[in-house]
């Protein structure tokens, strides 16, 4: 059974994104994409949907937790300083308003809004929320894993094949070639640059496992948690737990434990 703080969460994502994302799918004017280059991604893009539900979600969301501050992507791609807020003390929840931005502003999916809550770095709560289907994810920590208010239950190991996705955009390329050559033997399911879709394929056994390299928080953090309270693994090939505040380095998630021994064995052994 779903706590009411996840219960309220889930009703504050939907809301926002249902009003401030839904309805300008499809619809936005070329002064609505923003771009937003950095030296790490020069094509990066912002759109007015982001920046309207990051900003919604920062007032709403410290009503939850009193107390609490908000790390928004955004606030953070405008002011560097406010990702300190995530080493501090008090809760603070972490903001992805639209992630997927590349494909809503192609319009087409997927896309998602992913939000998570973290303590002196220990992840409490967390949704991933898709307009599209109306498809609610929510997982607090010890709590369960929740999919529409259905409780996500461990699978059972991979028996076949493995099928995953590893993601070498932002990979260095020594690294990246030795990846790709040794997944030749898996089913390669291909990337669509939206974290947010990609954890839930693993959480719900869509497939076995996704490699990571680059680790925003608001990119990893609300669906690290909800893999784990679904069964899975999230996890760096050295057998360190993914945390909040990691820099970039190889991450490996997985459905089950047998299963991510079995992915790191063939790509990192």
């Amino acid at each position: 059974m779903q706590s009411s703080l996840l219960e309220r969460l889930g009703d504050v994502v939907r809301d926002v994104a249902q009003r401030e994302i839904a309805p300008r799918f499809r619809q936005l004017a070329p002064s609505d994409v923003i771009g937003k280059p950095t030296a790490e991604d020069p094509t990066d893009v912002v759109t007015a949907a982001d920046r309207a539900a990051e900003a919604e979600l920062t007032q709403r969301l410290p009503e939850l937790v009193p107390g609490s501050s908000v790390v928004g992507e955004e606030a953070v791609a405008a002011d560097a300083s406010v990702l300190n807020r995530l080493r501090g003390a008090g809760p603070v929840w972490i903001v992805d308003p639209l992630d997927g931005t590349r494909n809503f502003a192609a319009g087409q999916g997927p896309f998602g809004t992913m939000v998570a809550l973290v303590e002196r770095g220990v992840l409490l709560a967390s949704c991933i929320y898709f307009t599209e289907g109306d498809r609610m994810f929510l997982a607090e920590r010890g709590l369960g894993a929740f999919e529409n208010g259905q409780r996500l239950a461990p699978r059972a190991p991979s028996a076949g094949v493995l099928a995953g996705t590893v993601s070498v955009r932002f990979m260095p390329e020594e690294q990246a070639a030795r990846l790709r050559s040794r997944a030749v033997s898996h089913h390669d399911v291909p990337g669509v640059i939206c974290a947010a879709h990609e954890y839930t394929q693993v959480a719900t056994g869509q497939k076995d496992y996704v490699v990571y390299y680059r680790l925003l928080p608001w990119d990893h953090a609300p669906g690290a948690l909800i893999l784990r309270e679904a069964g899975g693994v999230a996890r760096h090939p050295d057998r360190r737990d993914y945390q909040v505040t990691d820099l970039p380095e190889a991450t490996l998630l997985a459905r089950d434990e047998p299963t991510w021994e079995r992915a790191r064995a063939d790509l990192f052994g």
